[in-house]
């Protein structure tokens, strides 16, 4: 079958969204991509590097994005790598390579902010697959509330030169007897640390940092140039700064509060797979579109099997874990329209088990990050779309509008017929 084209109609009328919604600063400059199995069939960049200034330069299709959560899937494809080559197995007591996860508790009772203040010992140990669909029981607010547009301080402690992913461990277990959970592994879901101890996990078979491996099984292999948890003076040079919207606000303002966390490549001695990563969303592009390719069975040196890929996009949380899912407001975007429990998790991605009307079809596999980059991988259609900016706090209502009014508009400008 052939690959879908974009009409010229749909084209001009995503650049005018576009156009429109940095014009009227609702929106920080933002980058849209659509790909196919043969490559992008439409990529198109609006606004400028700073919000406030028009006369400063335009983004273009190499400029640097913090991408936040979409590292997880990065870190998830070098995970499965590890299971492919039988260096790991995705039911592998993940205690075996960290240590530090051999006796965690679990929370049974909380104060007000939601800090885990008693503990009993777990009595299930925690296992790769639990860390691939986060149902391990780490979870971001086990140590307290956070607010939406700041990661939790185990992220942001300056490491020194002695110290690795086990001063993490240690941040993270706290006065706790053991490393905290917020319920027993394998029973339900919490959106949290999973990933990150994937990345250790592949650090400690692979014996390079995770920097070093993507770069050698992922990125370069991809031709993925400009991604990589240093940001090099390179990469800073071509960096959009985030933006801020205020509470009840139409319009942004540029980000006027200290870093997110520390940007100084001299400093990341411990870089984490749950959020770390610098990129252009162009080479995140190239991800999107090799997975497809090996979802197809077209890829040129797949970087993994298309039954990896394809447990990213398969259902694999039990009823409680699955409820818990589609009850949390932020996991499912609020305007993707799924019917109600059409929402499931695979290995890494939000995998929705209905067509949409009008958007995408069931089986899609979807994320973002916290600055509101999103992307959404579609193989029953053959598309994957990558729709990013920088803005926060997190789950900014008028960005959703928008991704959901640009998803719209690449579908029904979508030729699949040819």
């Amino acid at each position: 079958m052939a690959s879908p084209v974009l009409s010229a109609a749909a084209k001009n009328a995503l650049n005018q969204i576009l156009s429109d919604a940095v014009a009227r600063k609702s929106a920080p400059a933002m980058f849209l991509g659509v790909t196919t199995v043969d490559g992008p069939i439409y990529v198109q960049t609006a606004g400028t590097t700073l919000v406030d200034d028009p006369t400063s330069p335009p983004i273009d299709e190499d400029t640097v994005f913090a991408l936040f959560s979409q590292t997880k899937l990065v870190t998830t494809i070098a995970a499965l790598q590890l299971v492919e080559q039988g260096k790991i197995s995705l039911d592998t007591l993940v205690e075996t390579v960290l240590p530090e996860l051999a006796n965690p508790v679990v929370a049974t009772a909380q104060d007000e902010t939601g800090r885990a203040t008693t503990t009993v010992p777990a009595k299930n140990k925690i296992t790769l697959r639990q860390l691939l669909n986060h149902t391990s029981g780490l979870d971001y607010r086990i140590n307290g509330a956070l607010p939406v547009d700041i990661v939790p301080p185990e992220y942001k402690h300056n490491y020194t030169d002695d110290e690795d992913s086990s001063k993490f461990f240690k941040l993270l277990q706290g006065s706790h007897s053991g490393v905290p959970l917020r319920f027993e592994p394998g029973t339900n879901f919490a959106y949290g640390f999973s990933t990150d101890c994937a990345g250790f996990v592949v650090e400690r078979i692979s014996g390079k940092s995770l920097e070093q491996y993507f770069q050698d099984h992922i990125f370069g292999p991809l031709g993925m140039t400009s991604t990589s948890f240093c940001l090099t003076p390179s990469l800073q040079k071509r960096l959009l700064p985030l933006s801020h919207r205020t509470a009840g606000a139409e319009s942004v303002e540029r980000w006027n509060r200290p870093p997110v966390f520390d940007r100084d490549p001299a400093k990341v001695r411990v870089p984490f797979g749950g959020l770390g990563l610098y990129g252009s969303q162009k080479d995140y592009l190239k991800l999107l579109t090799h997975l497809l390719q090996i979802k197809a069975g077209s890829a040129n040196a797949p970087i993994l099997s298309r039954a990896s890929v394809e447990s990213m996009l398969t259902p694999s949380l039990e009823s409680t874990a699955a409820a818990t899912f589609n009850g949390v407001v932020g996991f499912v975007h609020p305007y993707l329209g799924l019917p109600p429990a059409a929402a499931q998790f695979g290995h890494r991605l939000l995998v929705n088990t209905a067509d949409v009307p009008g958007k995408r079809r069931s089986g899609s596999g979807c994320w973002s990050g916290m600055a509101m980059t999103s992307y959404w991988v579609d193989p029953a259609t053959g598309v994957a779309v990558v729709f990013a900016t920088q803005l926060l706090p997190a789950l900014d209502d008028t960005h959703e509008c928008l991704y959901d009014l640009v998803e719209r508009e690449v579908y029904a400008g979508l030729d699949t017929t040819l």
